[in-house]
């Protein structure tokens, strides 16, 4: 095999190559193990490690394939003038009897080269831990196939300049077909994670129900032969409709007696609802199954913490198909692929450890060669030993009798690591507008020298148009949401009172809409129900996670009246007259309600004024220890506050239910608690002394009659707000501002669609999403088609 003259050759430094090459190798080991960590960390920093992971090692592959192509004369070429002087340098840094020359042909560049190149097609194919670093990355899973073939065009080229002298051509075969095959596994993971990709491996094959054609063609021939022929619709009668609810009650029964793993159990409803990630529908059934699972079944309803389980791994199925070769590695086409590439790999380490003529290689590419060589094995192992040890392989171990005992050993040895950042990110205007970050940013901001420093900082990076990573840096801090104890399945005892708080209240409605639904359903067996009516009945199904926060201001109502007579006759003293008094509770309900209310409020409206409100509301009313659950509510009240406005404000796409102005109104409220907080500068307030100004100001006449129009701000819609708020008294108020929170949630997160979410998987997770799926397993939401049983049509002849 002589190949083909090669082109002039370059005088391009081989020590360009080698580092190239080692530092490629690198970045893959680096990508293996830290690939994974941004689905647990919602924190900047490694998301940011990763992305410069993820960006350098394909250009450093690009970079290095492009170094040899450019010096491609030199590998196949003979020695010329200038291509001696670098001989001289490499045989400065070879000691031995082997130093005399570089490689046998005496080129410039040592025929190893060569045997590099196929390496580089393997790093670009990416480790198995990530392909795809953001969700648009999937999209272009075209333009890395046609990478795949011009990158393949290259290294060939490079392949067949070095064909004469070349010792080393099987080894080389060998490695090329490893780089196409991990390059092509790659490129067809970014496809199936693509929209399209995604959609075509879940639907069921297309159903064009009963021929309507035929059937009409034979009720015609029928009725022309003199025939008295009728059409019969059968299937939607009282009879197939039981028939149908003893089926489907059947398999929810067997659903809550069934004992399996919590991987198990997760994979089955990924089965299911996976749909959803690609804005699909599911069935009336599907509802019904897993209703069975999630609002009956006494291991999740007495512990919350397991129905969050399932969830997680359930995501983490969806994390793996659309970021990772988890749609490769667990066919079984993949399986065989990854047996051939690694048959392949050892065989050339084995041709390379074999061959007798190494003296003409230089010790320093023989260390890399098999640096190369080794680490590719070794990513294989790490790629291995992360499959074995994946969910979806451990459903796959159970399910097959003689490999359980594998399943339980590899349960008790990997890692028990959390599945999402189980944190929720917190950010609070009022401490945004004062310049002064809270708690966690308390000792960064002692160790920089205090509050002047940092906004001299924020001026700073106001000026460098970096306004945007200061404040993620300063102002945003990040909050366990669950505590972590005991091992394996039960790893997660307790959640938290956040997330126990969330599935009670979710729960509460889900079995109050299957009570209505049942009462539906025994009253159309007694009576004919239209389909209007049906559809009202779905609505209703809907409807019954939309409330704003108007659900617990009615379910509360009599309360919240009462305390607000009490607080307020006392505020007036004996002498008011019950009228006056009956018109100040009328005004504070006017002024709770109107701030949910959807007609009156847009919900980044109503967000922003509950978010002043609760802060004003940590403000001590009395000088009592508040009781154990009023705390539990406090917390969650803060917590849920500060996290939707951190949706609103740095993931409005998260909040789709959002009108479109939430940002502008948060800056002009904003701009005005600013110039408020910027007339006690004096004494430089805290955020104790900020909410005391604002509680002292006269809220007597409305702010949009003072200001008009023009300003969105709604600094002092809060307070006034607030104000109502505090007449509950502590208990009252921290229950009634906790479930107004709930609601507001549990809206945003039944508004936001299933691709958005997706895109939060590769972020460390997000608590709404959590919630969202949550949801859709409770039977809540607008996912969901109500449907009766298919009916079949049958042709009879009448007797004549």
């Amino acid at each position: 095999m002589g190949g083909f003259t090669p082109p002039i050759p370059q005088d391009d430094s081989d020590w360009e190559i080698r580092v190239a090459v080692l530092l490629s190798l690198f970045l893959q080991m680096i990508l293996i193990f830290v690939g994974p960590v941004r689905k647990r960390s919602s924190s900047p920093v490694p998301r940011f490690l990763v992305w410069s992971c993820y960006l350098l090692a394909d250009w450093v592959a690009d970079l290095a394939l492009g170094l040899l192509l450019n010096n491609m004369g030199n590998i196949g070429g003979k020695s010329s003038s200038s291509s001696s002087i670098s001989q001289l340098h490499a045989v400065g840094l070879k000691r031995g009897p082997s130093a005399a020359v570089s490689n046998a042909d005496g080129s410039s560049s040592p025929i190893i080269f060569a045997f590099w190149t196929p390496f580089l097609l393997l790093h670009l194919g990416g480790p198995d831990t990530i392909t795809a670093y953001s969700l648009e990355d999937n999209e272009l899973w075209l333009r890395h196939l046609i990478g795949l073939l011009f990158e393949l065009f290259s290294a060939s080229v490079i392949f067949f300049c070095s064909l004469k002298g070349n010792p080393m051509i099987p080894a080389t075969v060998l490695m090329f077909v490893v780089g196409i095959i991990k390059y092509g596994e790659r490129t067809y993971s970014l496809y199936s994670g693509s929209v399209d990709g995604f959609r075509e491996n879940i639907l069921d094959p297309p159903d064009p129900g009963p021929n309507y054609a035929k059937l009409m063609t034979e009720y015609d021939a029928k009725e022309q032969a003199g025939l008295d022929v009728a059409i019969v619709i059968s299937g939607a009668d009282s009879e197939a409709k039981k028939a149908l609810a003893a089926l489907e009650q059947g398999e929810a029964t067997r659903l809550l007696e069934r004992s399996t793993t919590l991987e198990a159990q997760a994979y089955d409803f990924f089965l299911i609802f996976r749909r959803l990630f690609v804005n699909l529908i599911l069935s009336y059934k599907e509802r019904k199954i897993s209703q069975a699972y999630f609002l009956e079944r006494a291991d999740v309803t007495n512990t919350p913490a397991r129905a969050f389980q399932v969830i997680e791994v359930e995501l983490n199925f969806i994390y793996d198909m659309v970021y990772t070769k988890a749609p490769v590695a667990h066919s079984k086409a993949g399986c065989v692929l990854r047996f051939v590439a690694s048959a392949c790999l050892v065989s050339s380490l084995l041709i390379f450890f074999f061959h007798r003529d190494k003296g003409g290689i230089l010790r320093v590419d023989v260390a890399i060669t098999y640096a190369l060589l080794l680490g590719g094995l070794a990513l294989d192992a790490a790629a291995l030993a992360m499959l074995l040890s994946s969910h979806r392989m451990l459903v796959l171990l159970e399910k097959t009798r003689r490999l359980a005992w594998l399943a339980t050993a590899v349960r008790n040895v990997r890692p028990q690591l959390r599945r999402w950042s189980e944190r929720t990110s917190q950010l609070n205007l009022v401490s945004y507008c004062l310049g002064k970050p809270d708690n966690s940013g308390g000792d960064l901001r002692r160790r920089l020298g205090g509050p002047l420093v940092v906004r001299v900082l924020a001026r700073f990076a106001e000026m460098v148009r970096m306004r945007e990573i200061f404040d993620d840096f300063f102002f945003i801090r990040r909050e366990p949401i669950s505590c972590r104890q005991g091992q394996g399945d039960s790893q997660v005892q307790q959640k938290g009172p956040l997330l126990e708080f969330v599935f009670n209240g979710l729960k509460a409605r889900a079995v109050k809409a299957n009570k209505e639904e049942r009462e539906r359903q025994l009253l159309s067996e007694n009576t004919t129900v239209t389909t209007k009516e049906k559809d009202v009945n779905y609505e209703a199904i809907k409807k019954a996670c939309a409330c704003r926060g108007e659900g617990v201001l009615e379910h509360l109502r009599d309360r919240i009246k009462e305390k607000l007579k009490q607080s307020t006759r006392e505020a007036a003293g004996e002498d008011e007259h019950d009228a006056v008094i009956e018109k100040k509770v009328n005004e504070k309900l006017a002024v709770l309600r109107g701030s949910v209310n959807a007609v009156k409020k847009e919900f980044d409206d109503s967000l922003l004024l509950w978010h002043i409100a609760t802060d004003l509301c940590c403000q001590p009313l009395v000088l009592t220890a508040p009781t154990e659950r009023t705390n539990e509510m406090k917390l969650i009240a803060e917590t849920l506050s500060e996290y939707m406005l951190y949706l609103l404000i740095k993931q409005p796409e998260m909040l789709s239910a959002t009108a479109g102005i939430g940002l502008l109104r948060y800056r002009d409220t904003c701009a005005e608690a600013k110039r408020f907080f910027a007339s006690a500068a004096a004494w430089d307030p805290d955020h104790k002394d900020a909410r005391r100004m604002l509680l002292s100001v006269n809220t007597t006449e409305e702010p949009s009659a003072v200001k008009g129009d023009r300003c969105k701000s709604v600094l002092f819609d809060g307070v006034i707000l607030a104000k109502a708020l505090r007449d509950l008294g502590e208990d009252l108020m921290w229950e009634v501002v906790a479930n107004v929170w709930g609601e507001m949630l549990t809206y945003a997160a039944g508004k936001c669609r299933g691709s958005t979410h997706v895109r939060q998987l590769s972020r460390g997770g997000e608590l709404i999403t959590m919630v969202w799926f949550l949801m859709a397993h409770m039977g809540l939401g607008d996912m969901y088609r109500i449907h009766e049983g298919d009916a079949k049509a049958k042709l009879i002849v009448r007797d004549q």
